[in-house]
């Protein structure tokens, strides 16, 4: 009887054990990710040259213009897929395997309408020391999409977010070109920031390192390269409790990588919430690490 207890009790230690490391080699997995259809809202809406130079005139007279660009429609297209393939648990699907093919729990796909790719100017005319008239003109770039995310098993809607991108550059008139191209960086940027959020890295605070009295200074989370950890990576720190069977988080405060030391450790410099962290290992508390980058 007290081997058939002891095989028991061993065979559930391992199924826990084996749960548990699944669950840790689990958290912090890569999804693909592929770009479906894509629609620039404006496609129809093209000026004529003569159209465009019309506007520009009249945009001379009144000091401000915007134009619709759609010759940089294949640009804003390709900062998509560059927000797409940026973010750190997503891998773009770049069309090599089958859409059949990645239909597994977690993988999107994402279809966008470009709602806007506009370049705005703005002409100040003032006098200068020796009363000379001169020209100062002012260029905006902006650039909209809608992207719609979608389980790439069940064809479900999981968001339906806006990004926005506005670049700003002072130069000559003829140059309204870096402002469109800086505000497509800044859409291809918002992309990633947002799958970032939405879907972060993980990691958990496993020793404190340096302290100063009450306060920690730094501390090791085992993140590592394996699993995309890089250096100057910010992440939060939180208490995570469980209250009427739910998992509560509270953030106490924020770490910055300051070097990955291994596959599946990085050195943190404490920024903030310091004491709260300290204490919280002291008292052995559950500390969840997540990335807010």
């Amino acid at each position: 009887m007290k081997k058939y207890f002891f095989l028991m009790a061993a065979i559930v230690f391992c199924a826990i054990t084996a749960s548990a490391q699944d669950a840790q080699e689990d958290r912090n997995r890569t999804y693909r990710i592929t770009l479906g259809n894509v629609q620039y809202a404006h496609h129809d809406e093209k000026m004529s040259a003569g159209e465009a130079v019309g506007k520009v005139l009249s945009g001379v007279l009144t000091g401000k213009t915007e134009v619709q660009a759609t010759k940089y429609e294949e640009d804003v297209k390709n900062a998509i897929i560059k927000g797409l393939s940026s973010a750190h648990r997503y891998r773009y699907n770049d069309g090599l395997l089958q859409l059949d093919d990645i239909v597994e729990d977690g993988n999107l796909v994402a279809d966008a309408v470009i709602t806007n790719i506009q370049a705005k100017s703005d002409s100040r005319t003032w006098k200068d020391k020796d009363d000379k008239t001169q020209v100062t003109t002012t260029y905006k770039g902006i650039v909209e999409a809608m992207v719609t995310l979608k389980d790439a098993k069940t064809g479900e809607i999981v968001a339906n977010p806006t990004f926005s991108g506005s670049g700003m550059g002072s130069s000559s008139y003829s140059d309204s070109d870096k402002a469109i191209r800086d505000a497509i960086n800044r859409l291809s940027n918002r992309i990633t920031e947002w799958l970032n959020k939405y879907c972060p890295l993980q990691a958990n605070i496993i020793e404190g390192a340096a302290a100063k009295k009450d306060k920690q200074k730094e501390v090791y989370i085992d993140l590592g390269n394996s699993e995309g950890a890089y250096t100057g990576l910010h992440m939060g720190v939180y208490i995570v409790k469980t209250i009427a069977g739910r998992e509560a988080k509270s953030q106490i405060g924020k770490l910055k990588i300051e070097a990955v030391e291994g596959d599946d450790i990085s050195r943190c410099k404490v920024q903030s919430g310091g004491k709260d962290i300290k204490a919280a290992i002291d008292a052995g508390e559950q500390l969840l690490v997540i990335s807010i980058d």
